[in-house]
């Protein structure tokens, strides 16, 4: 609990302040002097803080970076992200309509499975079937994919005239909610999968993979419609319960992963 209390010396928190102040130091810069050309990486690093604090810790918890070469982890946090946001974005313009309010609780069945579709390809070559390395895959996938959608909602913020400021408080918003949520639910289902792969060697559909898609994408839609929908205050504080049954569902799937302990240094012989 004390270490708990003390979460501002942990580096996560460190992160996080440093990207929103750079965010927020860029959107001031660009209000000051005029220059437009500052927004894109005002949004970037707004965008980041969130999900990229939570990764820190996660990795500095269980070390699962250690279980993915580095490029690899890149290449699904830039082209995986992208081709998740690809497909979710193909599939919601189709099924998700304005007129229709209700609509929006299709989306979780829509997003998420557009996040498993890189893990999934990594998994079916055979490689990195561990339960370590398909968190690490999952949370890169769904890092690259937050970071562009929030990205893109606050561009869509500047559109409505809210000016810099009220697309940076959106970005400030996101950045609280996204990695309780797009990190987590992609996190907990490759968990389970991966964790269920690493013992078969292989990529089959169990169970206990179904079910934790079914709650992820429950979870999801879940989480979006108390957002969006015409319901009472009171229970639209009901979105912060689902934020906390997320993380402690994913928390759980990962409990049993531990830090990879680091050789000590050979000493030296003069």
């Amino acid at each position: 609990m004390r270490d708990h209390l003390r979460f501002y010396q942990h580096r996560w928190f460190k992160v996080w302040i440093a990207l929103i102040a750079l965010s927020f130091s860029l959107i001031a810069m660009m209000q000051a002097a005029g220059n437009q050309a500052l927004l894109p990486a005002a949004f970037f690093y707004g965008a980041a803080a969130g999900p990229l604090a939570l990764l820190l810790a996660i990795h500095d918890r269980i070390h699962i970076a250690t279980s993915v070469p580095p490029m690899t982890l890149m290449g699904m946090f830039l082209f995986g992200g992208g081709v998740a946001l690809l497909l979710g974005g193909y599939f919601d313009a189709l099924f998700i309509s304005a007129r229709n309010s209700t609509s929006i609780l299709r989306v979780g069945w829509i997003e998420e499975p557009a996040k498993l579709v890189p893990p999934l390809a990594v998994a079916l070559t055979g490689r990195h079937l561990t339960k370590a390395a398909g968190v690490a895959l999952g949370l890169s996938c769904a890092t690259g994919f937050a970071i562009m959608e929030s990205m893109a909602y606050a561009w869509k913020s500047l559109a409505n005239h809210d000016g810099a400021v009220g697309a940076g408080t959106v970005l400030l918003l996101r950045g609280l909610s996204t990695p309780f949520s797009h990190l987590v639910w992609t996190g907990l289902v490759c968990a389970v999968a991966f964790g269920a792969w690493q013992v078969r060697s292989r990529a089959v559909v169990t169970l206990p993979v179904v079910a934790a898609f079914v709650v992820a994408a429950t979870l999801h839609s879940l989480s979006d419609g108390l957002l969006v929908l015409d319901i009472p205050g009171p229970v639209r504080l009901l979105f912060l319960a689902v934020a906390v049954a997320s993380y402690w569902l994913f928390h759980r799937a990962t409990r049993d992963l531990k830090p990879v302990p680091t050789p000590a240094p050979e000493p030296s012989h003069a």
